[in-house]
C-alpha cells in the first residue's frame, strides 16, 4: 500500500512543535489526533483516535494510521479508533493520521511521541514474554487474563506489570536452507511457496527479511514491509554448497536484536551444519554461540527440519578421532528443537516438501495466539547473568505454556 505523507511534514514533526498541522485555508476539512497528544510519552498498549471536521457533502473512504511511515491501521468507518502496542522500550514515534475523502483527495496530521528520560527509562526496564498456551488436545486458549498467570524468575513470584493481547508488531527473519542438498525433488520450489504464503500472514506495521545460507550467509532482502520485494527475494533463491546453518542464525538474531518487536526467526533447514565436503563445519559459529546471540538478542525461532536426515549425528568438529561411533552432540533434530525450545518458539517437522505448507502455517498461527505480558524484575542486580523464568497459569496444570526459558539481565558494566 503505498502511503503519501509530506516531507516537509516529517522535518517539521522533528521540531518541537504543537499540533504539526498541515496548513488548512479556514473552512477546509481537518483531520487531527485526540489521543495520543503531541509530545506525548508512550508506552504498551497506546490508543489512537482521530477526529474530523468535513465540509457538507464529503465522507471518509478510508481512515489510516501510520508509525514512522508503517500503516498499522485501516478503517473503513467510525469510530476512528484503534489500539496499538507501543512497546517498552519508550522510543519517540513519528505517527500519522490520514483521511481519504469521497472526492478523492487526502488531509492529514503528523505527531511526534517523545522518548523516555533516562530517569524515567530506570523505572520501566521489563521483561517481556509472549507465550502461546494450549490445552491437552493442542487448541489455543485465548481468554486467559493477566492474573491467570505466574511468573517466577530464580524461583520468585513475579508481578504481572504489563499485559494485552493486542497484536504486538513483528519482525521476522526468514531464514531459508539454500544448500546444494535442497536441490532433491522439489524441496526448494515447496519451501519458496511455503514462504510465500507465509507473508500473507504479516499484518500492517510487521516487517520482514530474507536470509539464505549455503557456504556463506546472505541477505538477500533487508527489512522491509513491501511483500512484493520479499516475495521476488524469494522466488530468486537457487540451491547450491554447504550448509552454514549456525551462522545463519547467528547473523538474523544479531540484526534483529535492536528492533522494538516481536523478533522472530523462521528457520528452515534439510541438513545439519557442514561444508560442501562433509569433512568440516559450514559455520564459523557453533550451536551453542548461534543460540547464546539468539537469547541475548530476545529472538523466538520457530524450527523447520525437513527431510529424512533429521536423525543424523550434528557432529563437534573439535572431537574428531575421539568419537566412539555414538551420537554424543545429538541428531540435527535435536540441535533444532533446543533452539526453538529454549527461546519460545517451536520445532515442527516436515519429512515431506509438500507438508511444508503446513509447517509455516502452523507457525503464522502461533505468532496470532501469542500473548504479550512483561515484569520489572524484582532482582535489582545489573549483572548480566541468566536468570531462568517459569511461565505457567495458575489452577491449570493441564494447560501448556510456550515461552522462552529465560533471559541475559542487564549489564552495568
Amino acid at each position: 500500500m503505498k502511503i503519501f505523507t509530506s516531507i516537509f511534514l516529517g522535518l517539521l514533526c522533528a521540531l518541537p512543535c504543537a499540533g504539526v498541522l498541515a496548513a488548512q485555508d479556514e473552512g477546509e476539512p481537518t483531520v487531527k489526533f485526540v489521543q495520543p497528544r503531541h509530545l506525548q510519552t508512550v508506552l504498551g498498549t497506546t490508543v489512537f483516535e482521530a477526529a474530523l471536521d468535513l465540509t457538507p457533502g464529503l465522507t471518509v473512504e478510508q481512515m489510516l494510521f501510520t508509525v514512522d511511515g508503517f500503516a498499522v491501521a485501516a478503517l473503513d468507518g467510525p469510530p476512528w479508533r484503534i489500539e496499538w502496542d507501543a512497546g517498552e522500550s519508550g522510543r519517540g514515534y513519528r505517527l500519522e493520521v490520514i483521511a481519504r475523502l469521497s472526492d478523492g483527495s487526502e488531509i492529514s496530521q503528523v505527531i511526534a511521541t517523545t522518548e523516555l528520560r533516562i530517569n524515567q527509562r530506570e523505572a520501566v526496564d521489563l521483561v517481556s514474554l509472549y507465550p502461546v498456551v494450549r490445552d491437552r488436545s493442542g487448541r489455543y486458549i485465548s481468554d486467559l487474563s493477566k492474573d491467570d498467570f505466574l511468573v517466577l524468575e530464580n524461583g520468585r513470584e513475579q508481578k504481572v506489570t504489563s499485559f494485552t493481547t493486542a497484536r504486538r508488531p513483528l519482525r521476522v527473519g526468514i531464514v531459508l536452507d539454500t544448500s546444494l542438498s535442497m536441490n532433491r525433488g522439489e524441496r526448494l520450489s515447496a519451501a519458496q511457496s511455503a514462504a510465500l504464503r507465509f507473508l500473507d500472514s504479516l499484518q500492517p506495521g510487521d516487517e520482514g527479511m530474507l536470509v539464505t545460507f549455503s557456504d556463506r550467509v546472505r541477505v538477500a532482502q533487508d527489512f522491509t514491509s513491501d511483500r512484493d520485494l520479499l516475495g521476488a527475494a524469494i522466488m530468486a533463491t537457487t540451491a547450491h554448497g554447504g550448509t552454514a546453518l549456525y551462522d545463519a542464525v547467528w547473523r538474523t538474531s544479531w540484526m534483529l536484536r535492536e528492533l522494538d518487536a516481536r523478533r522472530v526467526i523462521v528457520l528452515l533447514s534439510d541438513g545439519k551444519d557442514e561444508a560442501t565436503s562433509g569433512f568440516e563445519p559450514g559455520s564459523l559459529h557453533t550451536l551453542d554461540e548461534a543460540l547464546d546471540q539468539a537469547l541475548r538478542s530476545e529472538v523466538m525461532v520457530f524450527s523447520i527440519g525437513l527431510g529424512k536426515a533429521l536423525d543424523d549425528c550434528v557432529q563437534d568438529w573439535s572431537q574428531i578421532g575421539n568419537g566412539d561411533g555414538e551420537c554424543r552432540d545429538g541428531t540435527l533434530e535435536q540441535a533444532l528443537g533446543k533452539m526453538s525450545d529454549v527461546t519460545g518458539g517451536r520445532l515442527l517437522i516436515s519429512q515431506s516438501a509438500r507438508r511444508l505448507r503446513n509447517a509455516f502455517e502452523d507457525i503464522a498461527s502461533d505468532l496470532r495466539n501469542q500473548y504479550s505480558l512483561a515484569y520489572s524484575s524484582t532482582d535489582p542486580n545489573k549483572d548480566g547473568d541468566w536468570r531462568p523464568i517459569e511461565l505457567t497459569v495458575k489452577d491449570r496444570p493441564q494447560l501448556r505454556v510456550i515461552a522462552r526459558d529465560g533471559y541475559f539481565a542487564t549489564s552495568s558494566k
